[in-house]
């Protein structure tokens, strides 16, 4: 057997990992997602596992009228941040449309777990002020590495501590030691 073959999905697998993905997508984009939807995080355990949820959400938004943004931060993690904090208009943000009725974007940040240690905190610190507050934006924060993702939203000394619930699947989430 090549080794290609040992790691490609069975079938079986991949209809798992969809079904999952798409359970993913209806918990995170219920019926009142446009107007109730708080701000989420999610632990992916590989590749396909993220490329899944990530177009499962989008059909799910998509069938509900919500525009979708999706924003790799890896290539340039600081940078891609700073971008998306300039955009956002905290407190201000429905006052600045004039459009109380517009669709929020779902802002959907692949790679958040990047920023999980002390040397890229800086750039979480402005994003955390105007981020949750805004209202044009609906939030999925994507990682892969849990330990990260529980640094960035777990410790009460980081600035992103609770800004984002868990919707981590039962089946992708670490065993406990």
């Amino acid at each position: 057997m090549s080794r290609q073959e040992e790691s490609a999905p069975t079938p079986a697998a991949a209809r798992t990992l969809t079904a999952i993905a798409t359970q993913v997508a209806g918990g995170f984009l219920h019926h009142l997602a446009p107007s109730f939807r708080p701000p989420a995080r999610l632990i992916c355990p590989s590749d396909e596992a993220e490329q899944a949820v990530v177009d499962a959400v989008t059909q799910a938004a998509a069938s509900r009228g919500v525009p979708v943004e999706i924003i790799d931060l890896r290539p340039a993690p600081a940078e891609r941040l700073d971008a998306v904090t300039a955009r956002l208009d905290g407190w201000r943000s429905r006052a600045v449309d004039g459009n109380p009725d517009a669709m929020p974007t779902l802002l959907i940040l692949r790679g958040f777990d990047v920023f999980g240690d002390d040397t890229h905190e800086g750039p979480t610190y402005p994003f955390r002020s105007q981020f949750q507050f805004d209202q044009k934006f609906l939030w999925l924060f994507i990682g892969r590495d849990a330990s990260r993702m529980r640094f960035l939203f777990g410790s009460y000394r980081r600035p992103l501590y609770q800004a984002a619930g868990d919707i981590t699947p039962e089946d992708w989430r670490p065993a406990s030691s």
